[in-house]
C-alpha cells in the first residue's frame, strides 16, 4: 500500500507518495513557478492568425496564451470554419488553460470550460456524458447516464470519474449542483471585472494530488500542518478507507522519510539499476534522450537472456522516471541493441503495460529504423528539473546549478526545523537571489517567519555565482550583531 505525505510549511508545497519506502510520485508547487492549467480569464484576442488557425489572447501574463480554432466551441455545422470566421481581434473571450506555457511559449487555452470535482467534472459546454472505462457495472452506468440527463440543461456535459463509483447518489447530484453554482458565479463575475483578469482559480494543490493520484491503493495520508489535516477530512477521503495522520516533530516530514535525497536524485542523468545496469537521461528543449548501458551487468547465460534481461529492467526504471520527473513530448529510449524481432515486440508491449494506467496520456509509437522506442506523453506542467535548476551561468547553459528560488525554499524549511531550538536568533549567509526569493515581492516574508519561529533572523549576502546558503551562527542576538559587524 502507499503513503501520501504532504510538507506544506513553508511557501513551497510539496506531496510525495512513497510505496515500500520508495518514492513513486512527486508533486510540488512553487509560487514562482505556480500551476494554472485549470484556471479561467477573462481575456482579450490580441491577434488573428488565420495561416495557423489560431488566435493570441491576453490573459494578463507576460506571453499571451494560444487558442487553436480545435479549441472553439462551435457548432458543428461551423466545424470547417475558418478562424477569422470564429473569433476577431479586440474581442472578449471566456477560456481556461489547458496546457502550462514554457519559457518561449505562453498557455495553451480552451473555449471548452471544465470545472472539477471529488467525483466528476462539470462541462458548461460539453454536451455529453461520459463515464470513466473503470466503471464496468452496467447498472451503474446506466444510473450515472440517468443522473445526467436528469440535471443537465442542453448544452451541459459531464465527465464521472471512477471515484463516481463509491458513493450515492445524492452526493453525486450535490456536487453536480455545486458545480453548477461555481459557474454562475463565474458568468457574474465576468459581467463586472476587468479584462484580462482571472475569475476562476482551478483546484487547490491538495485536491489537485486527490484527483490524479488514485486513491484506492492509499491507506495513509501523512501532514505536517494542521489546517490541511481539517481540508483533507473536508474533502471525505477518510471514506476511502484511509488513515490521517498529524506530522509534528521538529525535523522536516521530507526528512523525516529520506526524500530529500530521493527529489535531488531527480536532477541527476545517470540512474543506476539493481543490476548493475544504469541509464542516461538527457533532456532537451525539443525532445528527452534515455541511453540504456549494460554497466556492471553481465548475466549469467546467453547474450540474448543478458541483453533482455538488462532492457526489461531499462524499461522499468526509464518509465519510474519519466512519471517522476513529469518528462513529456518527444522521448526516444535507446535501449541494447536486440536483434530478434520478438524480443523488440516484448519489450515494446511491456513499456506499454507500465504506461497504460498513467493519469497522462502516453503514447508508445514502437521502434524506429536505429532500435529507438519512440514515446510521446502529454505536457501538462514543467519537467522537475526547471523547478529544482537554472542553467549554469558560467558554461552558458551546458550544465545546470540549484536555482535561487529553490534553495529559498531549501532554506526557509531548514528555519523550520530551528523552530523549537533554543536560540534568540540565527545567522544566515546567502545570495542577493536567494534572499530575494525568501524576502518575497511585496511583503517580507521573513518578518512573518521571525513571528512564527519566536526567534530573529539575520541574512548577510555573499558574492557567489552557485546560489548557496550557510548557517554562520546561532544563539544570543548581541553575539550575533557583534560578530556581523565586526
Amino acid at each position: 500500500m502507499q503513503k501520501i505525505i504532504f510538507n506544506m510549511k513553508g511557501i513551497e508545497k510539496r506531496c510525495a507518495v512513497i510505496e515500500d519506502d520508495k518514492l513513486v510520485n512527486l508533486y510540488m508547487e512553487q509560487p514562482t513557478k505556480k500551476e494554472i492549467v485549470g484556471h479561467i480569464y477573462l481575456g482579450r484576442i490580441t491577434d488573428v492568425k488565420p495561416g495557423m488557425q489560431a488566435a493570441f489572447v491576453d490573459i494578463g501574463m507576460e506571453k499571451s496564451g494560444y487558442l487553436h480554432k480545435n479549441d472553439i466551441i462551435k457548432p458543428d455545422h461551423e466545424r470547417e470554419t475558418s478562424i477569422s470566421k470564429l473569433v476577431h481581434e479586440g474581442e472578449t473571450v471566456l477560456v481556461q488553460v489547458s496546457k502550462e506555457g514554457s519559457e518561449f511559449k505562453g498557455p495553451k487555452l480552451t473555449t471548452n470550460i471544465e470545472i472539477s470535482g471529488n467525483y466528476l467534472v462539470y462541462m458548461p459546454n460539453g454536451n455529453y456524458v461520459a463515464i470513466s472505462k473503470k466503471i464496468a457495472d452496467e447498472e451503474k452506468r446506466t444510473r450515472l447516464n440517468q443522473i445526467g440527463d436528469d440535471l443537465l440543461r442542453k448544452q451541459e456535459g459531464l465527465l464521472f470519474r471512477t471515484a463516481a463509483m463509491e458513493v450515492n447518489d445524492d452526493i453525486l447530484i450535490e456536487e453536480i449542483i455545486q458545480l453548477q453554482a461555481s459557474f454562475a458565479k463565474i458568468q457574474k463575475k465576468t459581467a463586472i471585472e476587468t479584462v484580462p483578469s482571472c475569475v476562476f482559480e482551478g483546484t487547490s494543490f491538495i485536491e489537485r494530488v486527490l484527483h490524479e493520484h488514485p486513491l484506492a491503493n492509499v491507506d495513509e495520508i501523512i501532514c505536517d500542518q494542521s489546517a490541511i489535516i481539517s481540508e483533507l477530512k473536508a474533502l471525505q477521503v477518510e471514506k476511502n478507507g484511509i488513515k490521517i495522520h498529524y506530522f509534528h516533530k521538529k525535523e522536516n516530514v521530507f526528512s523525516h522519510f529520506h526524500l530529500d535525497g530521493e527529489i535531488q536524485k531527480l536532477v541527476k542523468q545517470i540512474v543506476w539499476l539493481d543490476n548493475g545496469a544504469y541509464i542516461v537521461i538527457q533532456e532537451t528543449e525539443a525532445l528527452t534522450v534515455i541511453d540504456v548501458n549494460s554497466g556492471k551487468f553481465t548475466g549469467k547465460y546467453s547474450m540474448r537472456d543478458t541483453v533482455m534481461k538488462t532492457n526489461m529492467a531499462a524499461a522499468k526504471e526509464a518509465a519510474h522516471q519519466i512519471k517522476l520527473r513529469n518528462l513529456s513530448g518527444m522521448i526516444l529510449i535507446d535501449f541494447i541493441d536486440m536483434r530478434h524481432r520478438e524480443d523488440k515486440a516484448k519489450l515494446q508491449n511491456y513499456f506499454a503495460s507500465l504506461v497504460k494506467n498513467e493519469s497522462r496520456y502516453t503514447n508508445v509509437l514502437g521502434f524506429t529504423n536505429l532500435n529507438i522506442l519512440e514515446i510521446t506523453r502529454k505536457k501538462v506542467k514543467e519537467p522537475i528539473h526547471k523547478l529544482l535548476t537554472d542553467p549554469c551561468p558560467t558554461c552558458q547553459g551546458t550544465g545546470i546549478v540549484p536555482a535561487a528560488d529553490a534553495v529559498a525554499f531549501q532554506l526557509e524549511r531548514m528555519l523550520w526545523e530551528h523552530q523549537y531550538m533554543d536560540h534568540e536568533a540565527i545567522w544566515i549567509e546567502t545570495t542577493k537571489e536567494v534572499y530575494n526569493y525568501l524576502k518575497g515581492d511585496k511583503t517580507n516574508h521573513i518578518l512573518r517567519l521571525e513571528e512564527a519561529l519566536k526567534f530573529k533572523i539575520y541574512i548577510t549576502i555573499a558574492d557567489k555565482v552557485l546560489h548557496e546558503f550557510t548557517i554562520k551562527q546561532a544563539g544570543k542576538i548581541k553575539d550575533i550583531e557583534n560578530r556581523i559587524r565586526s
